[in-house]
């Protein structure tokens, strides 16, 4: 498969960094965060042309003993939009092995802290908008346009049931 991009932007390499220090947080890597991480890695490789140099990080930083300091990764990363992928998979990578360790939480509640949630929220509401218009569409150039179940199409939505969904 050729990637979907030739390679990966600054933003979004450091925030895989800082999701793999998240996995540092409370001293172990556990198996469960071990292989989220490797999934997503290897998702990487198939979707940017990663360097050699940039594998050999992820992995130096993953089997690292201890973990990267997140205040100096979450510096390079200035896209909003990256900032709040990193809340969220941090936040799942933090309940991976299903326990959030207080060492994860306090690391969540600082990025929540520096990150524009607001300006978060409206690009999220953008998206979901943007995403229901074309859905909307999508729906509406396979509904019966003529005939008894075109009627019985209109009826029934008035009536609050979308066959369609």
């Amino acid at each position: 498969m050729t990637p979907v991009q030739p390679s990966i932007d600054t933003s979004t390499f450091y925030m895989w960094r800082c999701v793999i220090a998240i996995a540092h947080a409370d001293g172990l890597v556990q198996e469960e965060e071990r292989a989220y991480i490797q999934k997503i890695l290897d998702n990487l490789g198939r979707l940017y042309a990663l360097t050699p140099e940039q594998k050999a990080t992820f992995a130096r930083e993953l089997d690292a003993p201890k973990m990267q300091s997140i205040s100096e990764l979450l510096s390079h990363i200035n896209d909003p939009a990256t900032r709040a992928d990193l809340i969220y998979f941090g936040g799942l990578l933090a309940y991976a092995d299903g326990v959030l360790d207080p060492r994860e939480e306090e690391i969540l509640k600082k990025l929540r802290a520096t990150t524009d949630m607001a300006q978060i929220h409206t690009h999220v509401k953008e998206a979901v908008a943007d995403e229901m218009f074309r859905t909307d569409l999508a729906r509406d150039a396979v509904r019966p346009q003529q005939g008894l179940c075109a009627i019985l199409d209109r009826l029934l939505l008035r009536a609050g049931i979308d066959l369609l969904d």
